[in-house]
């Protein structure tokens, strides 16, 4: 101020002595100003404009001080036109820079962005050399930020961070760009800038401001640990009483999701303390009820949770709930069922009544009183929450278990598993159910399935019953190993599981011929539970374990004799090699590898000498040990020089090196087999691996040239055209169709006669498809079908055809095709493909009729099929269509009774959409219902339940009910069509 000052009075000693009086008036008004007595300064500032001419220095520093004036004492809109006049019209001025500044400053204040920006952008182009350059470039940033418009935000104020120039906001620029992207939800970018706050401008005003929001941003990213370590810091205490409530209830929420309870107790009851009026004091008093419950001081969440209930609002609704809760987890189930009663009585409408009604039915389930329990977990099948669902049929399923009803538990357990998140322990209990079921239901693989995804989510939980179910079913597939695995796993010393562990192992181990391993778990069985029901059957086998493992004279005490014909013969070379291979077969593999060489060395004459030296290379092979395989066949070949299995081991060899990634030395091992071996049973399978090693090198037109080559030179090999037709192949699946066709083409003129003629020419046809040759494409297909009705490639070739007359609006062509196909491929597995597609063509040319009778056809020929089911539902469509409802409502039943996928939500929609046209409005909610809760995955026919469960409700003249049912599409369906027809039915509710 002062050097603008001197130099305003250099200017002044340089005017003439006429204009000394206004020489005395301008230094009165820089004296005022100076002295901030802004009124009178700017009164004074007016007359010397009204006495200069514009062209003059000291009218441009009497128009910006005016201003400035005006500024100084608040009258922001009028000090704008003094500014305006500067920047406007005296663009010479040496104050027209800063008046665009301060006016992109105040046009802020005002909230009008576009003019600040407009301003602050002038002075960026114009003054490119501005020491307010960084300085504008923060403002714009703040401007798009206030307007909602943050990625422009972020560029300009990463372009203020960035600058070089004496930006005075740089600390500020640096907050503003991390709080954006902490609303963007970026928190890692946020605490990187914040971050960057505190390391280079620690002295900021902003800086504990900064520390507190980094401990917010690591809260979201849900790295409590980090969001403890800096909303631990003591100076927050000297944050504003309104973030201060903030950063201690944060730090509650931290020290509670690492399950510091007693730490999260102390910070929820300091906010409760020192922060009563705040917006989150309830909130606190609820963490606090968690924190204690948690630290399993039920009595004390109890009052906690007591106190809270007593209110209005959602918190009192759930802490209703959790006294409950803090009661049965105490052991006073009676106390915490006349609660969950009393809410049902206060709150029969809330959400949460199915949660209560879970509750309900789990204390009556650990009351063993089942039919009381079942009733109100039924009704909590019905929750809108997953979870509660979940839970409610999860408890369904162990009740009908318990009664070994498999059936009706398979029934439940499975929505569970299909509505529940993975994380969840009802998902893992669901999943139990659901193998234990599966299993008593005979399908031992899908109960392994279940059982291995409980494991894979959480390998602690409940690891004895699933290692007990999932070795019985093991060994119910025949999978001994497996199963002996499973057995071994088992921990428990329950005296049941103990006893079937050990006959079950016995089992296994004579299975696998482990024989002596057996013979010792049913000696233990036979010694520990004699009076077993098994006894007998357990005696008999130990008989066979002692015989398998050649203790006779223990045999023949229980069989009363002595069978020598399945005994074992060392000097047999045949069993000895049976028995080197039960070994491997059993999981031996190093036992099986030594016998082999024992077997070699001892029979080097015999067949079984070169054959087991080959075994063990196969071994290695099989265990992945390829180098050590390769030594292997090559022994074959060093002391066999003549043997059969030479053409068997070069191709063996070049296996094991393309498994190596060693394509070049696969290669000439197959080439062994070619050159060596032409017509040997092996030449085939050297052609394919030699082709997916040059594939694999990406070296594909030498498998072409190589495929050529040996055609040209084995021409009568059986085998020559299957070689062949491998160059179509290789150009197909590089997407190359030209070559494609020209190789199948020559394909054809080569071999006339070859079986794969009918796959050419469909290969032909989908090249042309793919070249866009529709014609040809048409013609190919044609004569498949046509020429070789009784190939496989004729009911896809049909298929295809069908689909591309379609896409051509040329049903009429399509309906002939498919009509002949039906008729000539009767016996085609793709039948019901072909004849959905003739039902749908019909739609198209509205033969209603005809398409009618078709999907008939469909579903009574072919009722195992997926084409049944969809050809159903149509049935139901056109019956619908003509009100001819029962026939609908059956059409639509049977599919949703038996499907629980995409098909199965279709006919259940559908058959709501049927029982609303039939002015049936309660029971169409119903049925909308089932879409909810049976086939909860399956969008959009939840949100089409919904709004039709909204017209029902509107028919039913219930618009409250309808408004909820609108008002969940909307919810979920913002700014798409669903959601704006949802919209526009609430609208006209109103």
């Amino acid at each position: 101020m002062h050097k603008i000052f001197i130099s305003i009075i250099t200017l002044l000693l340089g005017l003439p002595l006429f204009a000394q009086n206004l020489t005395e008036k301008f230094n009165d008004a820089m004296n005022a100003y100076n002295n901030q007595l802004y009124s009178e300064a700017y009164k004074i500032f007016d007359e010397v404009i009204k006495d200069y001419d514009v062209e003059d220095e000291l009218y441009s520093v009497a128009r910006f001080y005016a201003a400035n004036s005006l500024l100084k004492m608040g009258k922001k809109d009028e000090s704008t036109s003094g500014f305006e006049y500067i920047v406007n019209s005296i663009v010479w001025s040496k104050f027209r820079e800063e008046s665009l500044f301060k006016l992109g400053l105040i046009y802020y204040d005002l909230n009008r962005f576009a003019l600040s920006r407009k301003n602050h952008l002038m002075l960026i182009y114009q003054y490119p050399n501005s020491e307010y350059l960084g300085s504008s470039m923060y403002w714009i940033g703040e401007s798009y930020s206030a307007e909602g418009k943050l990625d422009d935000a972020i560029e300009f104020l990463t372009q203020a961070i960035e600058d070089k120039s004496a930006n005075r906001y740089r600390d500020h620029s640096i907050y503003a760009l991390a709080s954006i992207y902490e609303k963007k939800h970026d928190y890692q970018n946020a605490v990187k800038y914040y971050d960057q706050l505190l390391t280079y401008h620690s002295n900021s005003s902003l800086a504990l401001e900064a520390q507190v929001r980094i401990g917010v941003c690591y809260f979201y990213l849900k790295d409590y640990y980090n969001s403890i370590l800096e909303l631990n810091n003591p100076d927050i205490q000297k944050l504003p009483t309104e973030n201060l409530s903030e950063a201690l209830y944060l730090l509650a929420n931290s020290h509670y999701r690492v399950e510091e309870y007693s730490d999260a107790a102390n910070t929820y009851s300091e906010v409760i303390k020192r922060f009563p009026n705040s917006d989150i004091y309830r909130n606190s008093q609820y963490g606090l009820a968690w924190s204690l419950f948690q630290q399993s001081k039920y009595g004390e969440a109890y009052q906690v949770f007591n106190t809270l209930s007593e209110g209005y609002d959602s918190i009192a609704i759930k802490s209703f709930i959790w006294k409950g809760e803090s009661k049965r987890y105490a052991g006073q189930t009676n106390e915490a069922l006349a609660i969950f009663q009393n809410f049902l009585v206060k709150y029969p409408d809330d959400p949460s009544t199915t949660l209560v009604e879970n509750l309900i039915g789990l204390i009556y389930f650990d009351q063993n009183k089942f039919e009381q329990s079942t009733q109100y977990l039924t009704n909590a099948t019905s929750s809108e929450d997953p979870l509660t669902r979940a839970k409610a049929f999860t408890m369904i399923g162990e009740i009908e278990l318990q009664n070994k009803n498999y059936i009706k538990a398979r029934g439940n357990f499975d929505p569970a598993v299909r509505i529940s998140s993975e994380e969840s322990e009802v998902h893992l209990r669901a999943l139990l159910g659901l193998g234990v079921s599966l299993f008593h239901l005979g399908d031992y693989n899908e109960a392994v399935e279940n059982f291995r995804q409980a494991e894979t989510i959480d390998p602690a939980f409940e690891q004895d019953k699933i290692n007990f179910y999932m070795a019985e079913s093991y060994y119910s597939l025949g999978k001994y190993q497996e199963a002996l695995s499973r057995y071994n796993n088992i921990k428990s010393t329950e005296i049941e599981y103990v006893r079937q562990v050990t006959y079950s192992k016995g089992y296994c181990q004579f299975n696998l011929g482990n024989y002596s391993n057996a013979a010792y778990l049913f000696s233990e069985f036979i010694q520990n539970y004699p009076d077993d029901f098994r006894m007998t059957d357990a005696k008999l086998r130990l008989a066979d374990s002692y015989f398998g493992s050649k203790n006779f004279a223990a045999a023949s005490k229980i069989f009363k004799e002595v069978f020598k014909s399945g005994k074992f013969s060392s000097d047999d070379p045949y069993t000895y090699f049976q028995y080197a291979q039960a070994l491997y077969k059993s999981g031996e593999s190093n036992a099986a590898i030594d016998e082999f060489r024992n077997l070699q060395k001892k029979f080097p004459d015999s067949k079984y000498g070169e054959s087991s030296l080959f075994t063990i290379g196969f071994i290695r092979f099989q265990e992945g040990e390829f180098e050590e395989a390769i030594n292997d066949y090559r022994m074959v070949m060093q002391i066999y020089k003549k043997s059969s299995l030479t053409p068997a081991v070069y191709y063996s060899i070049g296996d094991a090196y393309f498994n190596l990634g060693e394509y070049d030395s696969a290669i000439v091992n197959y080439r062994n087999v070619l050159a060596k071996y032409p017509s040997s049973e092996y030449a085939y399978d050297a052609i394919n691996g030699m082709q997916y090693s040059y594939v694999a090198a990406g070296r594909s037109n030498e498998a072409i040239n190589l495929i050529d080559r040996y055609v040209s030179q084995n021409p009568n090999l059986k085998f020559s055209d299957q070689i062949y037709f491998k160059k179509g192949e290789i150009y197909y699946s590089q997407r190359d169709y030209e070559n494609a066709k020209l190789s199948y083409q020559e394909f054809l003129v080569k071999y006339p006669k070859s079986s794969f003629v009918p796959e050419a020419y469909y290969w032909l046809g989908k090249s042309s498809q793919n070249l866009k040759q529709d014609d040809e494409a048409i013609f190919y297909f044609s004569k498949v079908f046509d020429n070789y009705p009784g190939s496989e490639s004729a009911a896809v070739s049909v298929i295809e055809l069908g689909k591309m007359y379609e896409a051509k609006g040329n049903y009429q062509a399509g309906i002939d095709v498919l009509e002949r196909a039906s008729s000539k491929l009767k016996d085609s597995p793709r039948l019901p493909e072909v004849l959905f597609l003739k039902g749908s063509a019909y739609i198209k040319v509205d033969d209603v009729q005809k398409a009618y009778a078709t999907f008939e056809e469909l579903a009574m020929y072919h009722p195992e099929t997926v084409f049944a089911d969809r050809g159903k539902i149509e049935m139901g469509l056109i019956d619908l269509a003509i009100s001819r409802f029962n026939e609908a409502d059956k059409n639509f039943l049977d599919v949703a009774g038996r499907r629980t996928d995409d098909l199965g939500a279709k006919a259940q929609y559908q058959y709501g959409v049927s029982l609303f046209e039939q002015g049936k409005y309660s029971e169409a909610v119903s049925a909308l219902v089932r879409v909810r809760t049976v086939f909860s995955q399956y969008e959009p026919w939840i949100s089409r339940s919904y709004l039709l469960m909204g017209d029902c409700y509107v028919k039913m003249n219930d618009k409250r009910q309808a408004e909820e049912m609108y008002r969940v599409v909307v919810t979920k369906h913002k700014g798409n069509e669903l959601g704006e027809e949802a919209r526009q039915k609430i609208n006209k509710l109103k």
